[in-house]
C-alpha cells in the first residue's frame, strides 16, 4: 500500500505522457534509505537519491575520521564512573576542540545550555538535506521541447532542525545570535498573535523553516529568470506538523494520547503556486495534505484515476464526513509498517481545524475506529 501511494502520481503522469522525475521518495519498501527499485516496472520514470549527494568529499572523509575517534572515546567513556560520563560524552562531541577542524565537519550540533542563540557544530542530517535545496538551480534545467514535466521531490530539511546564523538563516560551525535576537524579538508578533519562542526547540524549528523557504525562493527566482515560472505549478506540502507549543489554545486539555493532544501536530504546510498566478492569497477552505493529487492533476489530466485501484482522484470524501486521524506517536517504519497500522487512539475533525470545537477524540485503542462508520461509542469533544 505504501509503495503504491508513492507511485500514484508518478505513474499517472507517466501514463499521460509527462516526463517524470522522482527524488528521495520517503520509505519505499519501508526502508529509511529510499529503495528506488519500486519504480523499475515503469522504466520511463527517472528516480534519484539526492540527500547527501552534494556534501563535499572532504567533509565526508572528515566525518568518517570523527566516527573512528568517537568509537574509541565511547569505549573509554563507558569504562569511567557514571558521575563523570556526561562530561566525557559532551553531547556526543567527546570534547572535540573546534580549533582542530580544518574543514567544516557534519556530525551534530551542540547548543549552549539554556541558550537559544549560541551553538557549535553542524548537523550531518540537516546539511545533507540543505545542500540539496541550495543546489536546485544547478540540478534542474529548462527545455525548449515543449514536453510536459513532473517532478516529485521529498526533502528532510525541516525534519532535521538546526540553529542557524541570523539574519540570513545560514548554517555555521559557530552560531551567535545574541545581539540579533535582542534587537528583533518583536518580529514574532503578527496581527496581535504571538508565536511563543522560549527554547532552543522553538528557535531551531523556526530558523530551519526560514532556511527552507529562502533556498526555495532562490530556486523560484531561477525559474523566473529562465522564463518557466508562469507555466509551472508548484505544491509545497509537509507530512505533519509538530507539537512545539507555539500556541496555548492549540492544546486539547481533555485529551492526552501519549502527548499527541497538541493540534499543532495535525497542522501541516500546504502552499500552491498555480499556473500564471500573480498574487499571494490565503484560502480558508478546509484542506488536507491528501488534497495534493487532486491539486496536481487539476486541469492537466482529464478524469484522473488511481492507476492501482481504479478509483477516481478527487476530494469529495473530504467534505462527505469528518476526517479521521490515527493519533499514534509510533513513526518508526521498522516497527509500524505493512498493510495495517498498530492500534492506537483516534481523533476526527471537520471544517476549521483551528477551532477546538470541531474536534472529537475517541478514547479507545484500535486499528480502525468504529466511529468512522455509523455507530455510537465513547467520545471526548474538543474544548
Amino acid at each position: 500500500k505504501h509503495n503504491e501511494a508513492l507511485k500514484v502520481m508518478p505513474v499517472l503522469f507517466d501514463q499521460n505522457d509527462w516526463e517524470v522525475t522522482v527524488c528521495d521518495p520517503p520509505y519505499p519498501n519501508y526502508n529509511w534509505i529510499p529503495d528506488l527499485s519500486i519504480y523499475k516496472s515503469n522504466p520511463d520514470i527517472h528516480a534519484f537519491i539526492t540527500d547527501g549527494v552534494f556534501t563535499d568529499p572532504a567533509i565526508k572523509e572528515r566525518f568518517v575520521e570523527n566516527n573512528h575517534r568517537n568509537f574509541f572515546c565511547f569505549s573509554l567513556m563507558k569504562t569511567m564512573p557514571l558521575f563523570i560520563q556526561p562530561t566525557l560524552y559532551d553531547s556526543g562531541s567527546y570534547n572535540h576542540a573546534q580549533t582542530e577542524l580544518k574543514v567544516d565537519v557534519y556530525d551534530k550540533q551542540t547548543i549552549e545550555e539554556g541558550s537559544t542563540a549560541k551553538s557549535s557544530g553542524m548537523s550531518k542530517s540537516f546539511m545533507s538535506a540543505y545542500n540539496v535545496l541550495a543546489n536546485l538551480p544547478n540540478i534542474t534545467y529548462t527545455s525548449e521541447s515543449g514536453d510536459n514535466t513532473f517532478l516529485f521531490l521529498a526533502n528532510n530539511l525541516t525534519h532535521e532542525p538546526m540553529l542557524l546564523q541570523e539574519p540570513g538563516y545560514v548554517p555555521s560551525q559557530t552560531v551567535d545570535n545574541t545581539e540579533y535576537e535582542a534587537a528583533n524579538s518583536r518580529r514574532f508578533t503578527v496581527d496581535g498573535k504571538t508565536l511563543r519562542m522560549k527554547n532552543s526547540l522553538h528557535y531551531t524549528h523556526y530558523q530551519t523553516n526560514m532556511a527552507a523557504f529562502l533556498q526555495l525562493g532562490k530556486w523560484f527566482d531561477s525559474l523566473r529568470e529562465q522564463g518557466v515560472w508562469d507555466n509551472t505549478r508548484i505544491i509545497l506540502v509537509s507530512d505533519h506538523g509538530r507539537n512545539l507549543g507555539h500556541f496555548e489554545d492549540m492544546i486539547q486539555s481533555k485529551f492526552d494520547s501519549q502527548g499527541m493532544n497538541n493540534l499543532e501536530f495535525y497542522y501541516p504546510l500546504l502552499m500552491v503556486k498555480d499556473f500564471n498566478s500573480t498574487e499571494f492569497t490565503v484560502s480558508e477552505e478546509f484542506m488536507t495534505n491528501a488534497d495534493v493529487p487532486t491539486l496536481a492533476t487539476n486541469g492537466v489530466i482529464k478524469n484522473p484515476v488511481n492507476p492501482f485501484t481504479g478509483k477516481a482522484i478527487n476530494s469529495k470524501e473530504k467534505t462527505a464526513h469528518e476526517q479521521f486521524i490515527l493519533c499514534s506517536p509510533v513513526f518508526d517504519t521498522q516497527t509500524n509498517n505493512g498493510t495495517t497500522f498498530q492500534a492506537d487512539e483516534w481523533a476526527s475533525v471537520k471544517d476549521d481545524m483551528r477551532d477546538p470545537k470541531n474536534w472529537s477524540f475517541y478514547n479507545e485503542s484500535t486499528v480502525l475506529t468504529e466511529h468512522a462508520f455509523p455507530s455510537e461509542g465513547p467520545v471526548i469533544k474538543g474544548d
